[in-house]
């Protein structure tokens, strides 16, 4: 029985060093203050790692990183979140789409550019498939799209029928039918979203309102 009682006292001070540990970087977050609220996050995650508060430790630290702006840590974070918080799992990868999203247009444009849009959009459809009715990851996946379609270059003209690429080897000169392929696919799949995905019905008392 005194054993019992020793590592019940354990456990319950562990638990209340985590909760003031948590409650501590919380508000520093709250206040703007990311930097010390992510070193909190961390230091709890370090000392408890397997702690009852690491999966909303590790999602308030993606936060505070993406307060930072240090968009490639906060998509990490997102990514690896633990388990033990099914709500914070689900959002978690809406936030790792908005994370890989400012990434992408902070940096210029090319191809690591692109690649990281093609990842934002990833999150976005799945965050899609798992709520279509998540207005905020429609509309961020449409802006993703755009962008991914405005920054690639126009198709060249396709060479005559019967003749050769411009190298002369058989091959699509440069990859052009590969890209029409691309941009085909993509546009397919704008098509689907809008097919599944309708804006959310207008409510009655909003409806044959003037427009202004």
């Amino acid at each position: 029985m005194l054993l019992i009682a020793l590592f019940s006292f354990d456990a319950v001070k562990s638990n209340l060093e985590q909760y003031n540990l948590f409650r501590s970087a919380n508000r520093q977050a709250q206040s703007g203050q990311y930097v010390g609220a992510a070193r909190q996050y961390r230091q709890l995650l370090d000392r408890y790692p397997a702690g009852y508060l690491r999966c909303e430790a590790s999602f308030n630290l993606a936060c505070a990183e993406y307060g930072i702006k240090h968009y490639s840590r906060a998509a990490e974070q997102f990514a690896t979140l633990p388990p033990g918080n099914a709500d914070l799992s689900r959002t978690a990868g809406y936030n790792q789409g908005n994370a890989l999203a400012m990434e992408a247009f902070a940096i210029r444009k090319g191809a690591g550019q692109e690649e990281l849009l093609d990842k934002a959009l990833s999150c976005y459809r799945r965050a899609l498939l798992d709520n279509p009715q998540n207005t905020d990851a429609r509309i961020n996946y449409e802006i993703v799209l755009r962008a991914i379609q405005r920054h690639q270059p126009p198709p060249p003209a396709p060479a005559p029928q019967g003749g050769s690429a411009p190298d002369g080897n058989g091959q699509d000169g440069g990859g052009a039918v590969s890209r029409l392929i691309l941009e085909n696919a993509r546009q397919e799949e704008a098509r689907q979203m809008r097919k599944y995905y309708k804006p959310l019905p207008t409510k009655p008392s909003e409806r044959n309102q003037p427009d202004w």
